[in-house]
């Protein structure tokens, strides 16, 4: 996983790199304006989200085509884990020892957008899809390889899930090809059945923010 994220990041700033670099050499263009009428764009993004009414990290990818400057559909994914916030105790007979919240999800990106050539606009991006939810708990295990303990995170149930996630966002246009989103939404989801117990326990609001490159 991490090592998937490292050449993620690596990938962007390529990219970033190689479209400056093209904007640079085109200056007879006038700013944030694209004279196709279909583009394309590729983001990441991180954030805070609520999962079991308490917070955990997520990640956000999204890859798009934009038609005619004010719409992109497309294809997205959020994942996330509450591993950095600490345990969960609520749920005595999954794990009497505490447990964590990890998953994931993703689908149709629709991403209608208003006002684009302004400097700051709107986006309305909602997400449709599915993803699933692990209940994991942690354990430190040795490793005879490296001679030392490693924490490990052993599935204790997991669940599959339909999602709907609509949002708003603050889009800045940093040059003609490279755009920032700072926004929030919020997942809807079926109820998850936990323990014999179902429970809308994924529901809640995402704040994040995106770096999105592309043609515009």
């Amino acid at each position: 996983m991490r090592t998937i994220i490292t050449s993620m990041i690596l990938a962007l700033s390529l990219m970033v790199g190689l479209v400056n670099a093209q904007d640079t050499g085109n200056s007879t263009v006038e700013p944030f304006s694209n004279q196709q009428a279909v583009g394309g764009y590729i983001s990441l993004g991180i954030g805070n989200t609520i999962i079991n009414n308490e917070n955990a990290l997520l990640g956000q990818f999204r890859i798009a085509a934009r038609l005619g400057h004010g719409f992109s559909i497309g294809l997205a994914g959020s994942g996330f884990t509450d591993c950095i916030y600490g345990l969960n105790y609520d749920r005595p007979q999954l794990s009497p020892e505490g447990y964590y919240i990890e998953g994931g999800y993703g689908g149709l990106l629709l991403e209608p957008v208003f006002a684009p050539d302004f400097p700051v606009h709107l986006s309305f991006p909602i997400l449709i899809g599915a993803g699933g939810v692990a209940f994991t708990e942690s354990q430190e295990d040795y490793d005879w390889n490296e001679w030392e303990f490693e924490d490990n995170h052993y599935v204790l149930e997991s669940k599959a899930f339909l999602v709907v996630e609509p949002g708003v966002e603050l889009e800045f246009n940093l040059s003609r090809f490279v755009r920032m989103g700072a926004g929030i939404s919020y997942r809807f989801t079926n109820s998850i059945a936990v323990g014999g117990k179902r429970e809308h326990l994924l529901n809640g609001i995402t704040g994040a923010i995106n770096l999105k490159v592309g043609i515009f």
